[in-house]
């Protein structure tokens, strides 16, 4: 492998590099890998993301308007993906909401409402589709929720300068944050031993407040708006954004249960 000062890039072809970094792909001049770089490669990615998800989290938590606010205008580098961070985070709360066996009890709990006054196939089909909600959770939030939540966003802060992508973004920092706030409830509940069910409304409520709270936060911090106006266009996105879940949950339900 060539590493001399004018070989080109060996990533992209760019010609007669000069320094350690390619300036058109930004990778590292090459060396014949050895074991020791190996190691240093393999310590650094981990203590690398480790510092900088530490730190986005904090940020997220703490200050999700200064990180809408920033990755609007372009100072992205400095924080970890969050796209990469929402996927993450996620995942893990659809595997906190596994282990507590959620959407199981809720099956059975809502197979014993129906159990008197429904035929025993469509009683059996409750369960299954609170089975399906829990194990298809994330596809279920991120395909559908989290776009019509970005939607009705759009709708009411269009005439704040926002388009649908930005508004999208808002949701990708709210939605890290309040499936944070999820992930810790849900391993706090498995580690007492404390038995919910959807029925119970505990995730639905803490997901109205996480959104409306951290939506005024951004309207104030990122876009600048007064207290009031923050307040009632959150208020009706969020109102919206549940009607719409609703709606879809409930359309959802009786086709798959009385099909």
């Amino acid at each position: 492998m060539s590493t001399s000062a004018s070989a080109p890039c060996l990533n992209c072809g760019q010609p007669e590099l000069t320094g350690n970094y390619c300036p058109a792909c930004g990778q590292k001049r090459p060396h014949r890998l050895s074991v020791r770089h190996v190691l240093h490669e393999i310590v650094h990615s981990f203590t690398h993301a480790d510092s900088t998800i530490g730190r986005y989290i904090m940020q997220v938590l703490l200050q999700p308007g200064q990180v809408v606010a920033d990755y609007l205008a372009g100072r992205r580098k400095r924080y970890f993906n969050p796209f990469q961070f929402l996927l993450l985070v996620v995942g893990f709360a659809a595997a906190a909401a596994a282990l507590l066996h959620y959407y199981d009890l809720t099956g059975n709990e809502m197979q014993q409402r129906y159990a008197s006054h429904m035929a025993a196939l469509h009683v059996a089909r409750v369960g299954e589709y609170f089975r399906y909600v829990g194990k298809y959770y994330n596809i279920w939030w991120l395909l559908l929720l989290l776009p019509i939540y970005s939607l009705f966003t759009w709708l009411i802060y269009r005439p704040r300068g926002l388009n649908y992508a930005e508004s999208f973004f808002v949701h990708v920092v709210i939605g890290s944050a309040f499936h944070l706030y999820l992930l810790a409830l849900w391993l706090g509940l498995w580690a007492l031993q404390i038995k919910v069910q959807a029925v119970n409304n505990i995730g639905n409520s803490l997901q109205v407040l996480i959104i409306l709270l951290y939506l005024v936060l951004v309207s104030r911090q990122a876009l600048g708006l007064r207290w009031v106006g923050a307040i009632w266009r959150a208020t009706l996105v969020v109102v919206l954004s549940i009607m719409a879940s609703v709606g879809l949950n409930y359309v959802a339900f009786h086709l798959y249960v009385f099909r």
